[in-house]
C-alpha cells in the first residue's frame, strides 16, 4: 500500500474544514431575508395611519430640524423626528425585534437591549437584529405644538 504524499492528516482536515465552512455559509445565506432588511436595504417604511385624535406631545421649538425626541400622546409613548421646518414624523417607541423601548439618538433611534438602530427619517432598520421598520403614527405641526394622532 502506498500513501499519497500530498494527502496528509493536516491537508485532509483543512479540506474538510473549508468544505464545512462553505456549506454553513450557503445554508445561512439561504436564511437571510431578501433585500437584507437588517441593513435597511429593501425594507419599506410603514404606512402613516390616517384619522385618530391629535394629542400635543411637545413644543415645536424644542425639536430642532434633523433631530429626534421622545414624547407621550394620551399615555402612549412615541419617538419623533423633525425632517424639516414643516414635517414631523412619529413612530412607536417599541423595538420590532424584542419589544424593548427605543430611544432618540441624534438623527436615529436606538434600542439599548440588542443594539438595533432605526432611521429617524423613515423608521427603517439601519442595523439589526431588528428586521422590520418602526410602525408610524400620524404627526403634525399645530401652531407651536407637535401633535400625534392615535
Amino acid at each position: 500500500m502506498t500513501a499519497d504524499p500530498t494527502l496528509t492528516r493536516r491537508s485532509a482536515l483543512r479540506a474538510t474544514t473549508a468544505a464545512t465552512g462553505a456549506a454553513c455559509a450557503l445554508a445561512l445565506a439561504g436564511c437571510a431575508p431578501a433585500g437584507n432588511a437588517a441593513s435597511g436595504k429593501g425594507e419599506v417604511p410603514s404606512e402613516i395611519p390616517t384619522g385618530g385624535t391629535p394629542y400635543q406631545v411637545g413644543k415645536l421649538s424644542e425639536l430642532p430640524v434633523g433631530t429626534t425626541a421622545a414624547g407621550t400622546a394620551n399615555g402612549v409613548e412615541v419617538v419623533l423626528f423633525r425632517a424639516d421646518e414643516t414635517t414631523i414624523l412619529a413612530y412607536t417607541d417599541v423595538c420590532t425585534h424584542a419589544g424593548c423601548k427605543v430611544a432618540p439618538q441624534g438623527e436615529d433611534f436606538k434600542c439599548p437591549c440588542h443594539g438595533s438602530v432605526f432611521k429617524g427619517s423613515d423608521g427603517t432598520v439601519v442595523s439589526g437584529p431588528a428586521k422590520e421598520a418602526l410602525p408610524r403614527y400620524a404627526a403634525a405641526i399645530d401652531g407651536e405644538w407637535i401633535t400625534v394622532s392615535l
